[in-house]
């Protein structure tokens, strides 16, 4: 029985299909890419973990809790340690809720800049809406659709005095680390995991 000459030939062209495909995929690697992947998230819930570091105390603050992102624009944190306290963003509504002391306030975002940017860094990462991203940052990507990292750096004046930089790293349409560097040097350092 006579051998096919393009068998022995058959794993280096995969291999060279391959590597075509990953270069290709490489090439087209985007910032309207990962936006459009992480659009086709409607809803997401996931547990997180805080860490603020504070130039005043001699230990970071840490807090654990949960997260829930519903499109558009409708963003809740429900932490649960050290304390109970629930922020709810609602369009350009935030607010907070203390059940604990029994208080509740609420702030309009459009009279907080540097929240309001901090607030879309975050909605608009999930959304997948860059022009919210740009609206408040100079918006930077790195890496693969696998493992990417957003760095997003103040471009208005009145953001820029409270915050450096705001780094966000996931994989696929996941969120994963959400790292906020203020002006003063003071950083949080969040991870997002899957929820529990």
């Amino acid at each position: 029985m006579a051998r096919c000459p393009l068998v022995p030939a058959l794993p280096g062209m995969l291999l060279g299909v391959l590597l075509g495909l990953s270069s290709v995929a490489a090439q087209s690697w985007t910032i309207e890419a990962l936006m459009r992947m992480l659009a086709t998230v409607p809803e997401r819930r996931a547990s997180f973990h805080e860490e603020k570091t504070i130039a005043a105390l001699t230990r970071p603050v840490q807090d654990g809790g949960t997260l829930r992102y519903v499109r558009p624009a409708f963003l809740e944190k429900h932490t649960v340690t050290p304390r109970e306290e629930d922020l709810i963003v609602d369009g350009p509504r935030l607010t907070i809720r203390r059940p604990v002391q029994d208080d509740e306030r609420t702030l309009d975002l459009r009279d907080q800049p540097a929240l309001d940017a901090l607030v879309d860094a975050v909605r608009g990462t999930l959304a997948g809406d860059i022009g919210l991203l740009r609206r408040h940052f100079d918006v930077g990507l790195e890496g693969s659709a696998q493992a990417w990292r957003l760095t997003l750096t103040p471009t208005d004046p009145a953001v820029a005095r409270f915050m450096r930089v705001v780094r966000i790293d996931g994989g696929g349409s996941e969120v994963r680390v959400v790292d906020t560097v203020e002006a003063n040097g003071d950083s949080t350092h969040m991870t997002i995991g899957p929820a529990s």
